[in-house]
C-alpha cells in the first residue's frame, strides 16, 4: 500500500496547458467516463505503470464508464494490470491483493486501499468526493458495496501480438478467449454424455418388451417400462435444450471478445502493413464467421458425439456379443469416405477463399465508387469482374457440393448396409439361442446411434478444414505489426508540439525513388509554417510523419525533444493533429461526425470549432442544426463542406500543433478566404500551424516558407524573402 493513497488520484487528475483530449475534460470525476478514468490512473500510479487518458481512451469504447465492471476490467488491462471480479467479503482477502475497486450501491467505483489503523477500520479513496484518503469502519463501508470485488495485478513483461486483450496477456487471438469459458465447456461436454447415456434408454425399452412384456403379457411392467422411458426421454429433451442454451451463451462470449479483438488490431496495424487494403483485412475478419458457426454448430457437437461412439459399441457387445462387430467396422469404412472426399474437398476450400476474398473486393470497390463507375461508364466492365468471380465461386462450389454428396450417400449406404447385415447375422444367432429377438431389434436402433455422429463426416470435416484455414489467415492478420500495442508503455504527452526531423528518409514499400531524402526540418511551438511545392514533392509524407502515421526509413523525428516511439500513439495525435488531403466523413450526423475523436465534447466545443472551419453558418441555417444527417461518407454535402467539417473535426481535439493538408482546396473562394482569416486568428492563440497547400492566400498567413521538390526541402525562411527568390528563379528560367 502505498504511504499516500489519494496521491495517484491526484496524478492522475491533474495536467497542465489548455485542454486537450486526455486532460481534466477527459478524467474528471464529474463525469462516468471521467471517474472510471480517475480510478484507472489511480491504479496505474499506485503499481507504477505509466497512464494516459487518451491512451487508455483508445483502447476502450465511447461508453466506458465507471459503473461497468467489464468495462473497468477491459481499462485496467489498457494499462497492463490483470484483473478479474471475486465474490468475497474484504476481511477474508489477502492483504497483498489490496488495493481493489469495489462498487458502491450508487454504482460508484470505489479503491479500498486496505487496512487503516484500528480495529475493523478501512482506508479507502472515493475519487467522486475527491483525491483524499479516508478512513471508514468495517460496517459502514459494507453497507455501501454492492456486488463482487475487483482485484488487478501487474502483467508479466512482453506484450505478444497474438494477445486478445489490450494487457497484452500471452493468449492467442482465438483460444485464449475459447479456453477462458473452460467450465462451460465442461458442461456442454457432460451434456453430451447424459444425452448419449439417456440415449440407451429407448433400445433397452424396446428389448425388454420384445423380451419380457410381450412372451408373458406382463401389463404391469409394461407400464413401469413405458414411465421409465417416458422420463428419460423428457430428461433428453432437457439436457439437450441446456446443452444448446450453455453452447449459444459459450460461443456469444467468445464471438464478443474476439469481434472486439478483431477490429482493435484492424485499427492498430501499421498503414502501409494491410496486405489487401481494407478490403483484404474485412475478408479475413469475415472469415471469422466460419470459425464461429463451426463451433456453434451441430458439426460441433457431432464431433464431440464421436467421442461416445465406444458407449454405444460397448452396450452392443454386452447385448448381443460379436454382432457388436457389424456397426464397428463400419466406422472406419465411413471415416475412410470422408477422408477420400476431403481430399478435392481440401483443394476447393484452397481456391475458393482467394476467390471469395477477390468476389468481396470487387463488391466492396464497386459501390464505394459507384459514382465514378457511373460516370465513367465503367458498368460493364465492373460487372464483368463481379460475373468472373460468381463464376469461379459458384464453380468452386459446385466441386464441393458433389465430393460432399459423394461422401453423405457413401455414408448411407453404408449404415443400410450395417443394417442389412444386423438382421442377417442376427436371425443366426437368435435360431441358436445366443440373442433374443428384443436383443436384435435394439442391436439394430444401436447401430443407427453409433453412425449417426458419421452421418455428415464429410462436411464436417469440410467446415472443419475450412475453419483452419481460417483461423491461420486470421493468425498471421493478428501477427502483422501495430502501433504501440498491447498496455500503455509511456507517459509522455506533447506538452509544446515542437516537431524536428532530422536526416529523414521514407521510402514507400516496394517503391524505388525515396518519397522523402534527408530531409531537415524543425517547427517551433506555436509556430505558423506554410509547406508548398509540386504535386509528390514529399509534403503529404512529412505530415504523416509528423503524426506518426509513418516511421521514417532513416533519421529520426523529435517531438518536444523525444523520439516518436517515446508516445503512446494516441497520446502523440491527441498533441499533433493531422488533417490528410481527402475528407473522410462518417455514416451520421454532424454532431456524430465532429464528436468522433473527442467524445462528450460540449455544445460550445462543437460551436468553437465550426466558426474556425467555416462552418458555423452551414450549421445555423440548416433545419437539424448538429442533428442533420450527412448520408454514407458525407455524400450529402459538398466537398467544401466535407473538408470544413473535417477541418472542425481536428480543431475540436484541440492538438499543440496542427498539420494541415490542402485544408481548403475543395472550398470556393468565399469559404476560404474566411477560413484563412479564422485559422491566423486560431494561430494567434498559440496553436502551431503547418499549412501544406498549393493556395498562395492560405499559405501568405504564415510567416515562414518551405519549399519541397522531388523529396528534398529547396527553401526554407521567411515569407518575402522565399517568395522572391522564387520569383526570382522563374523569371531566370523564363530568361532562357
Amino acid at each position: 500500500m502505498t504511504s499516500d493513497p489519494s496521491a495517484p488520484v491526484a496524478a492522475a487528475t491533474t495536467s497542465g496547458g489548455p485542454a486537450v483530449l486526455g486532460s481534466e475534460s477527459e478524467v474528471s470525476p464529474d463525469t462516468p467516463r471521467g471517474l472510471a478514468f480517475a480510478v484507472i490512473g489511480w491504479m496505474a500510479a499506485h503499481h507504477g505503470h505509466p497512464f494516459t487518458a487518451s491512451a487508455v481512451a483508445a483502447r476502450v469504447p465511447t461508453d466506458f464508464a465507471a459503473h461497468d465492471r467489464g468495462a473497468l476490467i477491459r481499462g485496467l488491462g489498457a494499462v497492463g494490470l490483470r484483473a478479474r471480479t471475486v465474490e468475497r467479503d474484504l476481511a477474508r482477502l489477502d492483504p497483498a491483493v489490496f488495493p481493489v475497486i469495489a462498487i458502491t450501491r450508487k454504482g460508484q467505483p470505489l479503491i479500498v486501499a486496505g487496512r487503516a489503523e484500528g480495529r475493523r477500520m478501512w482506508r479507502i479513496v472515493d475519487p467522486s468526493e475527491g483525491a483524499h484518503a479516508q478512513d471508514i469502519g468495517q460496517r459502514a463501508l459494507r453497507r455501501r458495496l454492492s456486488g463482487p470485488l475487483i482485484l488487478a495485478a501487474p502483467e508479466g513483461d512482453g506484450a505478444p501480438r497474438l494477445s486478445t486483450d489490450p494487457g497484452g496477456r500471452a493468449r492467442h487471438w482465438f483460444w485464449g478467449p475459447f479456453w477462458g469459458g473452460w467450465d462451460a465447456w465442461a458442461q456442454v461436454i457432460l451434456a453430451v454424455l447424459v444425452v448419449n447415456l439417456l440415449n440407451l434408454a429407448l433400445p433397452l425399452f424396446v428389448m425388454n418388451v420384445y423380451d419380457r412384456v410381450i412372451p408373458n403379457l406382463a401389463f404391469v411392467t409394461l407400464t413401469t417400462l413405458a414411465i421409465g422411458v417416458g422420463i428419460a426421454i423428457a430428461l433428453d429433451f432437457c439436457v439437450r435444450m441446456i446443452r444448446s442454451v450453455v453452447l449459444e451463451r459459450v460461443t456469444r462470449r467468445v464471438d464478443l471478445r474476439v469481434g472486439a479483438a478483431l477490429f482493435r488490431q484492424a485499427m492498430s496495424v501499421e498503414l502501409l502493413s494491410r496486405p489487401g487494403g481494407a478490403a483484404g483485412i474485412a475478408s479475413t475478419i469475415r472469415d471469422f464467421d466460419t470459425v464461429r458457426d463451426f463451433f456453434a454448430s451441430a458439426s460441433f457437437v457431432a464431433v464431440i458425439d464421436l467421442a461416445f461412439v465406444g458407449i454405444f459399441l460397448g452396450v452392443l457387445w454386452y447385448i448381443v456379443g460379436p454382432l457388436a462387430l457389424v456397426p464397428a467396422l463400419a466406422v472406419p469404412v465411413v471415416l475412410l469416405l470422408g477422408l477420400i472426399a476431403q481430399m478435392p474437398m481440401r483443394r476447393s476450400v484452397d481456391k475458393g477463399q482467394a476467390v471469395a476474398t477477390r468476389r468481396h473486393t470487387v463488391l466492396v470497390e464497386s459501390l464505394m465508387g459507384i459514382g465514378t463507375i457511373k460516370s465513367l461508364g465503367a458498368e460493364p466492365a465492373m460487372q464483368r469482374e463481379w460475373e468472373s468471380a460468381v463464376a469461379a465461386s459458384a464453380r468452386l462450389g459446385g466441386q464441393t457440393r458433389f465430393w460432399s454428396n459423394v461422401a453423405l450417400n457413401g455414408t448411407q449406404l453404408v449404415q443400410q448396409a450395417v443394417s442389412v447385415g444386423i438382421i442377417v447375422w442376427g436371425v443366426f444367432l437368435v435360431s441358436d439361442g445366443r440373442i433374443t429377438i428384443g436383443a436384435l431389434i435394439a442391436a439394430n436402433i444401436l447401430a443407427g446411434r453409433v453412425l449417426a455422429p458419421l452421418a455428415n463426416i464429410a462436411q464436417t470435416l469440410f467446415r472443419a478444414h475450412y475453419a483452419v484455414r481460417s483461423m491461420r489467415a486470421i493468425t498471421d492478420f493478428m501477427a502483422l505489426p501495430v502501433e504501440g500495442g498491447g498496455a500503455v508503455r509511456s507517459a509522455a504527452r506533447v506538452r509544446q508540439g515542437a516537431v524536428e526531423l532530422k536526416g529523414v528518409k521514407y521510402t514507400y514499400p516496394g517503391a524505388k525513388v525515396p518519397a522523402l531524402d534527408g530531409v531537415d526540418l524543425s517547427v517551433s511551438p506555436g509556430e505558423c509554417v506554410a509547406l508548398v511545392g509540386p504535386v509528390g514533392s514529399g509534403k503529404t509524407t512529412t505530415g504523416m510523419l509528423f503524426n506518426g502515421l509513418l516511421r521514417p526509413t532513416e533519421g529520426v523525428v523529435l517531438v518536444d525533444g523525444q523520439e516518436l516511439s517515446h508516445y503512446d500513439p494516441a497520446e502523440l495525435r491527441a498533441g499533433i493533429g493531422y488533417l490528410p488531403q481527402d475528407a473522410e466523413l462518417f455514416t451520421g450526423t454532424v454532431r456524430e461526425n465532429l464528436s468522433i475523436g473527442r467524445p462528450g465534447a460540449s455544445d460550445d466545443d462543437l460551436a468553437r470549432a465550426l466558426w474556425y472551419a467555416g462552418m458555423d453558418r452551414f450549421v445555423a441555417e440548416h433545419p437539424d442544426g448538429l442533428g442533420a444527417h450527412v448520408g454514407e461518407k458525407g455524400n450529402r454535402l459538398s466537398g467544401g463542406q466535407r473538408q470544413g467539417l473535417s477541418l472542425a473535426r481536428i480543431v475540436l481535439r484541440r492538438p499543440r500543433l496542427m498539420f494541415l493538408d490542402e485544408p481548403t482546396n475543395a472550398m470556393d473562394q468565399r469559404m476560404e478566404a474566411t477560413v484563412t482569416e479564422r485559422l491566423r486568428t486560431l494561430h494567434t492563440e498559440g496553436l502551431g500551424l503547418v499549412l501544406c497547400t498549393h493556395r498562395q492566400s492560405l499559405a501568405a498567413i504564415a510567416p515562414r516558407l518551405v519549399v519541397f521538390d522531388r523529396g528534398r526541402k529547396l527553401l526554407d525562411g521567411p515569407y518575402a524573402e522565399v517568395v522572391q527568390r522564387l520569383q526570382g528563379a522563374a523569371k531566370s528560367i523564363e530568361a532562357q
